[in-house]
């Protein structure tokens, strides 16, 4: 097995066990959501991700599952690093080094999230999740700039796609309501975040299969 086959197969592992975990911990999750504590099921549109990472949930309850969450965003940390350097393997602009600067402090703010749950030291975890998105931003930018338009046409489009997508969210992020304003601002930030993150993940397995092809 060739090496970049070992990498492109690792890095689809570490990207769609995300999903799949996370997917299977909604459905087991019972510790409420900031605006109903007594609830024992996970709300969708009031239920940020982060929550299946509280080492204590909203109703006082321990969450000894929340180690899951906090192995599988970090894989996820780990994924993004790995994507990223099979992307800057098909670049021969010199920016590709910039972009991979921004990608390991990308993955270093996903393993931060990880390692710090949200009801632990929100201070930290909020730091880093704005430090991902960010750098993770800043890393499909110079992708989409340095990536040959040619010869890597979808896996471009979808880097700007990303770009785009990431925009609205960062500025939703740092200029958007805060949750504690009402119900209306949580449901308006944890579907945005959804959305974001599960896109985040499957537009990056899409633009990973393109660049395995041999460009034509």
């Amino acid at each position: 097995m060739k090496i970049n086959t070992i990498l492109y197969k690792s890095t689809q592992f570490l990207f769609m066990q995300y999903i799949i975990v996370t997917v299977v911990m909604i459905l087991f999750y019972d510790a409420g959501n900031r605006y109903a504590p007594e609830l024992n099921h996970f709300v969708l549109d009031q239920n940020y991700l982060s929550d299946l990472g509280r080492s204590v949930g909203f109703s006082g309850k321990g969450n000894p599952s929340y180690i899951y969450y906090s192995l599988t965003l970090s894989l996820v940390g780990i994924g993004i690093l790995l994507f990223f350097l099979q992307v800057s393997s098909t670049i021969s602009h010199k920016g590709k080094y910039l972009m991979l600067l921004s990608a390991t402090v990308s993955a270093i703010a996903y393993i931060g999230i990880a390692y710090y749950p949200v009801d632990v030291n929100l201070e930290s975890h909020v730091r880093y999740g704005r430090l991902a998105f960010l750098s993770f931003f800043v890393t499909t930018l110079f992708s989409h700039l340095f990536l040959d338009k040619q010869k890597y046409k979808i896996a471009n489009k979808l880097f700007l796609v990303l770009n785009v997508m990431l925009a609205g969210y960062l500025m939703l992020m740092f200029f958007g309501p805060s949750s504690t304003r009402g119900v209306w601002a949580l449901q308006l930030k944890t579907i945005s975040q959804k959305i974001m993150v599960y896109s985040q993940i499957i537009l990056c397995i899409f633009v990973l299969k393109d660049i395995q092809k041999e460009p034509k």
